[in-house]
């Protein structure tokens, strides 16, 4: 009977089940799942920080350019429509305040169409520069004594830059300057 007492403590004895077994996999694959959607985006909003950062120090560097060639930029010579590359800009024989103007702004676009995905970058003297769309509606209104300088991307790189009700764009970025 002794013998009989301990084959029935065996039988009641349980370890896990194929439905126990089943049930922790699912939830772990759950758990899982999170954290992946987790690092994604968290890796979304690195890239978007990097891209503003990006942004701000292409701004600041036209800013420092406009504030070595004061008389360029007081006279109107940063305009965007007349970008061009100077070679004597780069030489000792040196280049004319219009030219290092246009010459600024070549390079300047060439950085911002290197570093920022579908960049576009405008600047302009504007009282209200937390405004405009893209190059095409940068809605410069051409008062007061601040230079707008502003900047464009695609911050989710699906190829077109976004426009929502409310928000003029959300991947600008408009710093204002005073020479």
């Amino acid at each position: 009977m002794n013998n009989f007492n301990h084959m029935r403590r065996l039988d009641r004895q349980s370890g896990f089940t194929l439905i126990e077994v089943l049930v922790a996999v699912i939830v772990l694959s759950i758990g899982l799942v999170g954290v992946a959607g987790l690092q994604v985006i968290s890796l979304q909003n690195n890239q978007g920080a990097f891209m503003r950062s990006q942004a701000s120090a292409l701004a600041y560097d036209l800013a420092d350019r406009m504030r070595a060639n004061v008389p360029g930029a007081n006279a109107g010579m940063y305009d965007p429509t007349a970008k061009a590359a100077t070679a004597g800009c780069k030489s000792t024989t040196g280049c004319t305040t219009q030219q290092m103007a246009q010459n600024d702004l070549y390079e300047w676009d060439a950085a911002i169409a290197t570093y920022l995905p579908d960049g576009q970058g405008f600047v302009c003297i504007d009282s209200t520069p937390d405004d405009g769309t893209g190059v095409g509606d940068a809605q410069c209104d051409g008062t007061g004594t601040l230079f707008a300088i502003k900047i464009w991307w695609d911050d989710n790189r699906d190829g077109t830059i976004e426009t929502t009700a409310g928000k003029s764009n959300p991947e600008r970025l408009a710093i204002t300057i005073q020479l």
